[in-house]
């Protein structure tokens, strides 16, 4: 067991997967220890606490920052965080159990273990709706994902929350024929979090902290947010650093989970299912049962098990089995290679932290495999921090010239994005501080002169300020330079603006729909599906919700829920062979895939 372990050094040098030279444990967890500091100031996450295994061996549980900033309290190897989606892992951890006992068939209808709730009538069979299927993210399901709940607030049900009274997502529903495609469906798992409580009689976090958490040593982990779990337990921030509510969640499978780094590094050994301890580690299920639940399912494009993401890593045989999780002001990460008994996980309490864990998690792939994980490792911290600070002390009157010196002497060092920057508006908007979100708004549509999505954003800050002119004019603005807009162009009617002088949206030849349909690889876990439903078209990316693209011009399209752009690239014969996402100033690239 590792209790109250906090930095543990192999003196042995080992060569890595990969590589020709050798670079012992302890120089790679100095690295860590100068970088993962720095990571923390440049992208405002407060604290960050770690564990590695390497060879069935912990070679670092450590803990960085602040669990508290106002109180000056350090995150500890033993504070709590939420992990939000891994979440999922363990509560398949609780299915799977009670499959062993006999008590849950797999591949029976979830319906059969239902009583308190029955999912909506729908065009598609019911019955094909499988308890594997929901734990793989195969049974054709909607939602997403949750938002949390603040402590004010009166938690749903289980069964209010599948009839849609979970803040937001809607209800969950067959939208899709089960066992076709991968759709990922946090509704899912509240309905085996469901299965769970009906078939054991025990209230969902009850089993679970008795039948998977103790046995595993997580004895300071649970779904229940008690007193002794909040004393405990680090407090959540957003992109800025600055703390914010407590979110509670009535989908504990789904996304409820508090745990420490310590817990969790438990959890970790339990999943090495070939480790020659891992009966030491694992009292709860078959070793055989572990390593099932991590074998990719049907229909699920390879890249998700039994309550497991799985990630290949490019140009090697290294594959990974995990899982990622993020709530508002919370980001983790966690992956095990059971075939070379390596783990690691990060856990983050700040709304950037998917930024910190993502360029270790790279450093850490560039360590075992020589391997470099590309783009996705180059992450700059975002300029508004820096602007922030700014604001803060000096005020928006040289708002402008200060961000002009800054991109002059750090072009390289900070994200100079328009996404960025409107991001730092809406910041402002939120905390109903308008003059300075529309003095951002403004320095946006300077730097940005052609997006029609700036002006939209500047004129909403001038109409919640009682600039109504000028809203006019920027939303004017917005649509002249995009008629898809139709947020603006209802907007300028409610104001009782004229809007037939304005251009109108572009009129696409719906014969020519079709050209775009079909799924775009925009990376290895990033498929966007382009569907056509009546004269419109679908976009349903990867594990997100449907999204309508409105046509710009041929093969431009706009986002609008998104602010976001897509062109269709054709070759030289005229079809349709790629996208590419315009979205936050970036650009990203995908393949149509065959048929």
């Amino acid at each position: 067991m590792f209790k109250k372990i906090t930095l543990f050094f192999l003196l042995l040098s080992f060569t890595f997967y990969g590589q020709n030279e050798t670079q012992d444990v302890n120089s790679f967890t100095k690295e860590l220890d100068q970088k993962i500091p720095k990571l923390l100031e440049e992208f405002m996450v407060p604290g960050t606490a770690i564990a590695i295994i390497e060879n069935g061996e912990l070679v670092l549980q450590k803990a960085y920052g602040y669990a508290n900033l106002s109180k000056g309290e350090k995150v500890t190897t033993q504070t709590g965080f939420n992990i939000g989606s891994i979440s999922k892992t363990v509560a398949a951890w609780g299915i799977m159990k009670l499959v062993e006992e006999g008590k849950i068939d797999l591949d029976a209808p979830a319906e059969n273990y239902l009583t308190r709730w029955k999912l909506p009538e729908s065009d598609f069979d019911s019955k094909k709706v499988t308890v594997r299927r929901l734990l793989s993210h195969t049974a054709g399901l909607s939602l997403h994902g949750y938002p949390g709940w603040t402590p004010k607030d009166r938690l749903s049900t289980i069964e209010e929350s599948l009839n849609g009274r979970n803040n937001g997502p809607g209800r969950v529903e067959m939208i899709m024929v089960p066992g076709t495609k991968w759709k990922y469906s946090g509704g899912g798992y509240t309905i085996l979090q469901l299965i769970i409580e009906e078939v054991t009689g025990q209230k969902f976090e009850d089993y679970i902290q008795t039948e998977v958490l103790n046995p595993l040593g997580m004895k300071s982990s649970s779904y229940d947010i008690d007193e002794t779990i909040l004393k405990n337990s680090s407090l959540e921030h957003d992109n800025f650093g600055e703390q914010i509510d407590f979110e509670l969640f009535t989908a504990q499978a789904a996304a409820g989970l508090h745990t420490t780094i310590e817990d969790f590094t438990q959890f970790a050994y339990a999943s090495l299912f070939a480790h020659k301890d891992n009966k030491k580690y694992n009292k709860v299920l078959k070793g055989i049962t572990v390593e099932e639940m991590m074998k990719p399912a049907a229909a699920s494009n390879d890249s998700y098990g039994l309550g497991y993401q799985v990630q290949n890593i490019p140009n090697t045989s290294y594959i990974l089995k995990g899982h990622g999780g993020a709530n508002t002001g919370w980001h983790a990460f966690f992956r095990v290679n059971p075939d070379t008994n390596d783990g690691f996980i990060m856990i983050t309490n700040g709304g950037s932290g998917h930024n910190i864990y993502t360029q270790i998690f790279c450093d850490w792939i560039q360590w075992k495999t020589g391997e470099s994980m590309g783009s996705r490792c180059e992450v700059k911290p975002s300029i508004a921090g820096k602007l922030k600070a700014f604001i803060d002390s000096e005020g928006t009157t040289n708002l402008a010239s200060t961000y002009e010196a800054l991109k002059i002497n750090n072009s390289e060092n900070y994200n100079f994005s328009e996404g960025i920057i409107n991001d730092f508006g809406y910041y402002y908007m939120r905390r109903k501080e308008i003059g300075k979100a529309e003095a951002v708004f403004k320095l946006n549509v300077d730097q940005f002169p052609e997006s029609s999505n700036v002006y939209d954003s500047y004129a909403e800050a001038l109409l919640e300020n009682g600039n109504k002119e000028k809203a006019i004019v920027n939303y004017k603005k917005s649509v002249e330079l995009n008629p898809a807009n139709t947020n603006a162009v209802n907007i300028l009617k409610s104001l009782d603006v004229d809007v037939n002088t304005l251009p109108k949206a572009f009129e696409m030849d719906t014969t020519k729909l079709d050209d775009y349909i079909g799924e775009y690889q925009l990376s290895a876990d990033f498929i966007v599906n382009i569907s056509r439903e009546d004269n419109k078209l679908i976009a349903k990316p990867k594990g997100q919700s449907a999204l309508v693209i409105i046509p710009m011009s041929e093969d431009k399209f706009f986002v609008e829920e998104v602010k976001a752009e897509v062109t269709f690239n054709r070759n030289e014969n005229g079809e349709v062979e790629s996208m590419t996402l315009h979205q936050n100033g970036r650009d990203t690239f995908g393949i149509k895939l065959k048929e």
